[in-house]
């Protein structure tokens, strides 16, 4: 009786169990749940005014960690040299002072470690000192190589070089290191890398870091107590070249911290949108299936696959419609796309991931005629107009996600005038962050960022490659920024597959492999990145630039503040030393000598044997 007793007490329990977990199934999956959906982040546009990026200029000579970059304000390569190093140690918030070649009188008593960003010829006064300097310990960096002449004859003996001839060109580069993270025997060969470089022949105690087919590219040589870098080109002036100056400067000087954003952002642009009904060829040659039935059967599900399989978050932007409507009144949202709306950001938002704004249509948001005419579109009648379909898109999203605050927006192919980014800011309270482009457009028609925070406090934060496949110049600039910034940050169009450019005509089966090849390359290779959405990687970003630091280094111990402490904040640490006792602080290591740091007090130790 006692038994029959128990059993019937288990499988009530157990049917209650299943009943329970049906409920919190259908709740989790119904609208219930996603009308009380917020996403209001306690950092506020009136903090994030508040923030000031730090300037890492410093007059003091006597600050004892400062740099000193050297250069010639009448050389328009040293300028153009300077605007990117004054840059990369924004962000690596190292101190440095100014000296220049066409005003000052060089000296380096005072210097933690030395950048020439001019040619060496220019300096003919200061190389007797500048050889004293590295043998008595000091750190010199050598940006470029330029056409040797008699000064250059003077020292590249004690700059690791037994011999030389004459200045050649390389189209490609091979890491024999991992001053990028992660790249040591990877090869980049692309016009997209070509560099002028001197031929030369190494002294057998120079450390090669990098080389091209036809000479050393990168090299660490040991002098007296001190120590050199050099870099055997002229192209450290680029943006997509970042990730060589912090690389080479975080091996140059010994066991070296600098902070990154520690981030891996995935962005879907054109989604949730407007669906065409059409039938393509290709894919219903495949699938059977028209445009709107393939990406809601086959398309959304492999992508949520991807995201469950390699930890993605994905920040889907949304158009309104496809429309060219430039002058008000806009058309009004349809039912059926308000549904689209809700159902596909339903289940962004299920995965983890986060809904933001592509636009009221695909007209970015300018008036140049010349970039219309470049992409095929129109430009906007008049700045309120702009205003109007800021609203629109606004409103129509509010309506979908009653207490969900949008926060990211992409502009429409990465094009975003002045009058349209103020019209942004304008007519959206809950705008936190703008994301487009990182790299250089030469042709001037793009958004390029930096990482900043505005003075209106919304967060400019880049995003870095794209496409369901790689490319050599996506690879690079991926490798570049990883290293100067621990930051991946990758957009895709749900269309791109129907697109003979962007597509390659490769069909879905193909490009969904070219996806996966990437998502796991980028896995084994930075498995350390946090993923997270655009929101929440714009907080920490604008923590990170807020913040100060204060490195205090011996042999045995390397100490860091932090000033603006707001949240855990991320570094990369270089050293050949063991690690020892830790405080405030979790270490990992993610390379050879490479160590991924996370701080979780503003002061942390991180004891060296």
């Amino acid at each position: 009786m006692d038994n029959n007793v128990k059993f019937r007490r288990n499988v009530y329990i157990i049917l209650v169990g299943i009943l329970a977990f049906g409920i919190i199934s259908q709740i989790a999956r119904s609208d219930l749940v996603l009308k009380y959906v917020s996403n209001n982040n306690p950092m506020s546009l009136a903090e994030l005014r508040e923030f000031e990026a730090a300037n890492m200029l410093v007059t003091d000579e006597s600050t004892s960690d400062a740099h000193c970059m050297v250069y010639d304000s009448l050389d328009e390569l040293s300028v153009k040299y300077y605007d990117n190093f004054r840059e990369v140690y924004r962000y690596i918030k190292q101190p440095y002072t100014i000296q220049d070649v066409a005003a000052d009188e060089i000296r380096f008593e005072s210097c933690r470690a030395v950048l020439l960003l001019n040619s060496i010829e220019t300096m003919p006064d200061a190389v007797d000192e500048l050889e004293r300097y590295i043998a008595e310990g000091g750190y010199l960096f050598m940006t470029r190589m330029d056409h040797p002449g008699p000064v250059f004859t003077r020292i590249y003996r004690k700059i690791g070089i037994v011999n030389y001839r004459y200045v050649i060109g390389n189209n490609d580069i091979e890491f024999t290191s991992n001053v990028l993270i992660g790249q040591k025997n990877q090869k980049f060969a692309d016009d997209h890398f070509y560099n002028d470089s001197l031929s030369v022949e190494l002294d057998h105690s120079s450390e090669m870091l990098a080389k091209g087919d036809l000479s050393p590219i990168i090299w660490r040589y040991e002098y007296g107590d001190g120590a050199v870098m050099v870099y055997n080109g002229n192209n450290l002036f680029t943006k997509s070249n970042r990730g060589l100056i912090v690389g080479a400067l975080s091996m140059l000087i010994r066991d070296y911290i600098y902070p990154i954003f520690n981030a891996k952002l995935f962005y879907i642009d054109d989604y949730p949108a407007p669906l065409s009904k059409a039938i393509d060829l290709g894919i219903y040659a495949d699938y059977k299936r028209n445009i709107a039935s393939f990406f809601k059967d086959i398309w959304w599900p492999d992508m949520i696959r991807a995201a469950n399989r390699y930890d993605l978050k994905y920040t889907a932007v949304a158009i309104q419609d496809y429309n060219e409507v430039v002058a008000a009144p806009l058309p009004a949202y349809r039912q059926e796309d308000l549904t689209n709306l809700i159902v596909y950001g339903r289940e962004v938002l299920k995965t983890g991931g986060e809904i933001g704004i592509h636009g009221y249509n695909h007209q970015p948001l300018q008036f140049r005629e010349d970039i219309a005419k470049e992409y095929d579109y129109k430009t906007w009648s008049s700045y309120e107009d702009i205003e109007t379909s800021v609203q629109t898109v606004v409103a129509f999203l509010k309506k979908a996600f009653p207490s969900y605050d949008t926060v990211s927006y992409v502009p429409p192919s990465n094009v975003l005038s002045e009058q349209g980014r103020k019209a942004l800011a304008d007519n959206w309270d809950s705008l936190r962050v703008i994301a487009s482009l990182y790299e250089d457009d030469p042709r001037g028609f793009s958004y390029v960022q930096e990482f900043e925070i505005a003075p209106d406090g919304i967060v400019e934060m880049p995003r870095i490659t794209s496409g369901y496949s790689e490319a050599p110049d996506m690879l690079w600039l991926e490798a570049s920024v990883m290293t100067a910034h621990g930051y991946f940050s990758h957009f895709i169009h749900p269309d791109d597959l129907l697109d003979e450019h962007r597509g390659k005509k490769k069909g879905w089966k193909n490009l969904y492999q070219d996806f996966g090849n990437l998502l796991d390359r980028i896995s084994d290779t930075y498995p350390w990145l946090k993923a997270q959405t655009s929101g929440d990687a714009a907080m920490h970003v604008a923590a990170v630039l807020n913040s100060r630091i204060t490195r205090k280094q011996s042999e045995e111990k390397l100490a860091v503040d932090i000033e603006n402490y707001r949240t855990k904040q991320y570094f990369i640490l270089r050293t050949d030393k063991k690690i020892g006792k830790l405080t405030h602080c979790h270490v990992q290591l993610i390379d050879e000598n490479t160590y991924l740091v996370e701080a979780t007090n503003a002061h942390f130790n991180i004891e060296l044997k």
